[in-house]
């Protein structure tokens, strides 16, 4: 009994403990040199590719739009206008033009009504199969195709 007594009180000790207030919360100031490049601080992080070169979108240099135009000239024309264009860190931590089909979503790639939902983005314009993620405005990885249930299992 007396151990059952002993624990009790322990444990009410150890909750009373973690759920008082915090002495201090340390707050730590990222360097400018740790903030990546990614998008803009003002502006926004991708943008409809009808906007590329007018006020307000993301800017790029004559290299990144002749790419930019290159992509969206290999698309059928009903596909281009739902086209968007960002500037995204890849794996490597380049940063690197990307061209995706927004399907009609807004910039943060959900649909309407849906806050938690989570999209990414095929990339048009790469070579290996990368997507993008639209809330990160990051390149992820070419995702693996789904494992073939109809295969035989093998010992």
């Amino acid at each position: 009994m007396r151990i059952r007594l002993a624990a009790s009180v322990a444990a009410a000790a150890l909750l009373y403990a973690c759920s008082g207030p915090k002495a201090s919360i340390a707050v730590v100031e990222a360097s400018p040199s740790a903030v990546p490049a990614v998008g803009l601080a003002s502006g926004p992080a991708n943008a409809p590719v009808a906007r590329a070169g007018s006020p307000g979108a993301i800017p790029l240099d004559a290299a990144q739009r002749r790419a930019l135009d290159a992509a969206v000239a290999k698309e059928q024309p009903a596909v281009r206008a739902r086209l968007r264009y960002a500037l995204a860190a890849g794996d490597d931590g380049k940063v690197r033009l990307v061209v995706y089909d927004g399907e009609g979503l807004g910039r943060d790639g959900r649909h309407p009504g849906k806050p938690h939902e989570y999209v990414v983005f095929k990339i048009l314009n790469s070579k290996t199969g990368e997507h993008y993620d639209p809330q990160q405005n990051s390149i992820v990885a070419p995702i693996p195709p789904p494992v073939q249930r109809e295969a035989p299992i093998r010992p």
